[in-house]
């Protein structure tokens, strides 16, 4: 093996260990939740943007397909930071953020980083919350979808609102 193939998979594991204590997402599988989510996107012609993060919401991978409008890119970020700092899925707190509701206005806050619409989804491991998800580039609809499907059968979706289907 070459010496900077190796070191490129000794870097690759310690990285990965930087958040496998802490019951957080690793990097390693946020890289294989990033995967699913663009080849779900491009079997459904969809270009997004993907965000991960931990379950305190800070980014751990950030990528783009080509092709996407540049506000997916911010879109993705705080949808995922939306889920695991409300610990609710994005469209769920959308349905409390409505007029009438108890959070009605949440989206005017924290800099406005609140996303109320679909496509962050937060995740668990055997029932522990470790991570969110954040899709955009597509419909509603369609990034929500792009989202469970990279999600897969690894994570459960945590948090009210329709759970994860299994794949």
């Amino acid at each position: 093996m070459q010496t900077a193939a190796i070191i490129d998979r000794l870097l690759g594991e310690a990285l990965a260990s930087l958040y496998s204590d802490s019951g957080d997402v690793t990097l390693s599988e946020a890289c294989r939740i990033a995967a699913r989510a663009e080849e779900h996107a491009r079997v459904i012609g969809v270009p997004v943007a993907v965000s991960v993060a931990d379950r305190e919401g800070r980014q751990i991978l950030f990528h783009s397909m080509a092709n996407i409008l540049p506000a997916s890119a911010q879109l993705a970020t705080d949808k995922a930071w939306t889920a695991a700092a409300f610990r609710m899925g994005t469209d769920a707190l959308g349905q409390l953020a409505a007029p009438g509701q108890m959070l009605f206005g949440v989206e005017a806050n924290l800099g406005g980083r609140v996303v109320v619409f679909g496509g962050g989804i937060p995740f668990a491991r055997k029932g522990r919350l470790c991570g969110a998800i954040g899709i955009s580039g597509g419909s509603v609809n369609e990034d929500m979808e792009i989202a469970r499907h990279a999600l897969g059968e690894a994570f459960e979706q945590a948090g009210p609102g329709p759970k994860t289907e299994k794949r």
